[in-house]
């Protein structure tokens, strides 16, 4: 009986040895499919971020750029810029460009109230700005970025804001593909990163001609306009002119 009894023990206790031995083992592969499980999550997010996710990243890092020299770089227009890179980009939405530059309407809108026969209409119908005229600081160095920038999808057109004669319409440095007008009594217009010239060195244009399409070419992060004015050779701060249209 005393043996009978002894076995029923051993019995017992190889038992509950065996289901602990399985226990621990099951947790083991447990955790082991959940880590599996996390890493081919993992995987498949990064694995599932194209170039355009991150170039749309890098975009909102970075301000939309211009450059008006080749060692120029375009930062957000905040003042004291640091390197962290993720202080917010100024971008105007419509309704804030509306009410600095005045109303767009559907077409090339014109004004002859200005003062300037050079600046009768708006270079684009549509758009925000992604940095503004005024000094860029980056890794200590303090640059001008003499113009706007007017963000836009690739393929809006540009409109020639007075009548004047095309001086330059190619590529240049920093700039990608621009057209310069000459538009008399000093001023001077340009309007940069083109993806397509719709006009030639030699052509006479008129207000609201359209004279360009908006594109990213040059030393640029995002499809933009970067216009600029230049009056006697000196540049001049775009926005205190466009601001005088209606």
């Amino acid at each position: 009986m005393i043996k009978e009894e002894m076995i029923k023990e051993q019995f017992k206790d190889g038992f509950k040895r065996f289901f602990m031995h399985t226990r621990r083992i099951l947790l083991a592969f447990s955790l082991a499919a959940s880590a599996a499980s996390v890493a081919f999550a993992d995987y498949q997010n990064i694995n599932q971020a194209t170039a355009a996710d991150r170039l749309e990243q890098l975009s909102k890092t970075l301000a939309q750029g211009s450059y008006t020299h080749p060692d120029d770089i375009d930062l957000p227009a905040v003042s004291n810029v640091s390197v962290k890179l993720r202080e917010k980009t100024i971008e105007l939405n419509n309704a804030s460009i509306e009410k600095k530059y005045g109303r767009q309407e559907s077409g090339p809108s014109f004004s002859a109230g200005t003062g300037h026969s050079w600046l009768v209409s708006h270079p684009l119908q549509d758009g925000r700005v992604s940095s503004t005229w005024g000094n860029r600081t980056l890794l200590g160095s303090t640059r001008h970025h003499s113009g706007v920038d007017i963000a836009a999808p690739s393929g809006t057109p540009i409109y020639a804001t007075g009548p004047g004669v095309v001086t330059k319409s190619g590529w240049g440095t920093g700039y990608g593909q621009y057209v310069e007008i000459d538009h008399g009594n000093g001023y001077v217009t340009r309007y940069a990163h083109a993806s397509r010239l719709m006009v030639n060195a030699g052509e006479r244009v008129g207000a609201g001609q359209h004279i360009a399409n908006v594109g990213c070419t040059g030393r640029c992060t995002g499809p933009h306009l970067h216009f600029e004015v230049v009056k006697d050779g000196q540049r001049r701060n775009p926005s205190t002119y466009l601001a005088l249209l209606p």
